[in-house]
């Protein structure tokens, strides 16, 4: 009986924590590599997200809008002429080819224009600098009597505008006058001394003398020039060719 028994108990389980003669025994970093290969397997095609999402439609273009009119600051036309006034005899100067300091630039210009009254003058950076006047006045003497030198350096020297960033310009500019020698007495003609003048360059003044026809030998003419623009030795007028002087001999002004 005893053998019938046995006979119907069924085989004891293999032990799993005790590997088999038919199992291979591996190392703890391979069975970590087996996993990460088995898990890459089975993992779904990764979703990759996109952090520059954009939001499109009508509520895009609002948010657009939003942010556009936050970062800028409108100014009325009452804004402008407040802020603009106290600046409105001032001038931008330059001191080509030469630095030198503040306080030397403000009291050699005082001595050069010939001005008492005290004046303003600001570093912008860039070696250009705002001279503030009081009065129209002597904005206009320093515009019309030029042009200037300093230590034999040329002045430059052109009207304030708004907005203007020194580090930002490309192009500077300047009064300087210009004669005609020997002009055809029949061109001493308003319209025609202007058409002269801005063919040349823009026209700012013509002298008194001249447009009066008092003075016969030559013509001046007060002129915007730009400084990087090479300057033109003569200009045709009609049939005849009239040579540019330009004044001011101890910068390279005049034409050749």
């Amino acid at each position: 009986m005893a053998t019938d028994i046995n006979h119907h108990i069924p085989p004891k389980p293999p032990d799993k924590d005790i590997p088999t003669q038919k199992e291979e025994v591996k190392s703890f970093k391979e069975k970590l590599i087996e996993g990460i290969q088995h898990s890459q397997t089975i993992t779904e095609t990764p979703i990759i997200m996109d952090t520059t999402t954009k939001v499109q439609g009508p509520f895009a273009m609002q948010n657009c809008q939003m942010l556009i009119d936050e970062s800028t600051i409108q100014l009325s036309e009452e804004d402008q002429a407040r802020i603009y006034q106290p600046w409105k005899y001032s001038l931008i100067i330059k001191l080509i080819g030469k630095k030198i300091q503040h306080h030397i630039l403000k009291k050699k210009i005082q001595e050069a224009w010939k001005i008492i009254d005290n004046f303003t003058l600001i570093d912008l950076g860039a070696d250009y600098y705002i001279v503030k006047f009081n009065c129209e006045e002597h904005m206009i003497k320093v515009l019309n009597s030029g042009p200037w030198f300093i230590f034999g350096h040329f002045l430059s020297i052109q009207r304030w505008k708004p907005n203007f960033v020194a580090t930002e310009v490309k192009s500077s500019l300047t009064a300087i006058w210009i004669r005609l020698s020997q002009l055809p007495t029949e061109f001493y003609d308003g319209i025609i001394l202007a058409k002269i003048g801005n063919g040349i360059s823009k026209l700012l003044k013509v002298d008194a003398c001249t447009s009066s026809t008092l003075r016969g030998r030559y013509t001046r003419l007060c002129i915007e020039l730009p400084l990087e623009v090479p300057v033109i030795p003569f200009i045709n007028i009609g049939h005849h060719r009239q040579t540019i002087q330009y004044e001011g001999g101890k910068y390279p002004m005049q034409a050749m």
